[in-house]
C-alpha cells in the first residue's frame, strides 16, 4: 500500500507537471504550481527530483519511450517493409492525437535549450539510433530518398505533426479511410526515391 501510495504521488506530479509544461510554458510553471496542481506539498515534489531541470529531464525521456513504444507496437506483426514504415507513420499520429498533452509536451521540450540535455539521455540515444537505422535501411533498399538521414527523419516528424495538427482541427478525418489513404499517398510520395 504504501509503495503503491509513492508511485501515485509521482505520477500525479508527473501528470500535473505535463499538463502546466504545456499550458505555460518550461520557464513559467514554477514548481509549487506543479505541487498545488497535483494536490501534494511541496517537498513532496523534491523528494522525487531533486530540480526541475531532473522533473523536466525524466518527463521527457519517461514519455519519449512511451512514444517510441507506440510507434513500434506490432512492428514485428508486419512483413513488408512499405508495411512497417506505414505503420510507424500510423502509430506516430495515433499516439500523437491520443496523448495530445504528451505530445505537445515533447514538441515543446524539442525546441528548447532542454533538448541537448535530454536527447543526450542513454535511452533517448538508443531509441533515436533504433529509429536512424531503421531509416537508414529504407534507404539502403532504396524505399526512400537516398539524402542525410537526420534530414530525413526530421522531414517524416514534420509531415507526422502536421497530420496530427489537421485530425486535431478536423477530427471526423480521422476515421476517414479515403483521406487516410491520401495522406499516407502523400507522406510516401515526398520520401520515395
Amino acid at each position: 500500500m504504501i509503495s503503491q501510495l509513492k508511485i501515485d504521488k509521482r505520477e500525479l506530479l508527473l501528470e500535473a507537471a505535463t499538463k502546466l509544461f504545456v499550458e505555460r510554458g518550461l520557464h513559467a510553471t514554477p514548481t509549487s504550481a506543479i505541487s498545488k496542481e497535483a494536490g501534494v506539498s511541496a517537498g513532496i515534489l523534491f523528494h522525487y527530483f531533486k530540480t526541475k531541470d531532473d522533473l523536466i529531464d525524466e518527463l521527457y525521456v519517461s514519455i519519449k519511450k512511451e512514444y517510441t513504444s507506440s510507434i513500434l507496437n506490432d512492428i514485428d506483426r508486419i512483413k513488408s517493409d512499405l508495411g512497417k514504415l506505414r505503420l510507424i507513420w500510423s502509430n506516430s499520429w495515433n499516439w500523437a492525437i491520443d496523448n495530445n498533452l504528451k505530445f505537445k509536451f515533447l514538441l515543446q521540450v524539442d525546441n528548447t535549450n532542454c533538448s541537448e540535455r535530454v536527447k543526450s539521455h542513454p535511452e533517448i540515444i538508443a531509441k533515436f539510433e533504433k529509429f536512424k537505422n531503421f531509416i537508414q535501411e529504407y534507404v539502403d533498399k532504396e524505399l526512400v530518398k537516398n539524402i542525410d538521414t537526420y534530414f530525413l527523419m526530421g522531414s517524416m516528424f514534420a509531415l507526422i505533426t502536421s497530420m496530427v495538427t489537421y485530425l486535431t482541427l478536423f477530427p471526423k478525418k480521422r476515421n476517414d479511410q479515403a483521406f487516410i489513404e491520401q495522406a499516407w499517398e502523400q507522406f510516401y510520395n515526398y520520401l520515395k526515391p
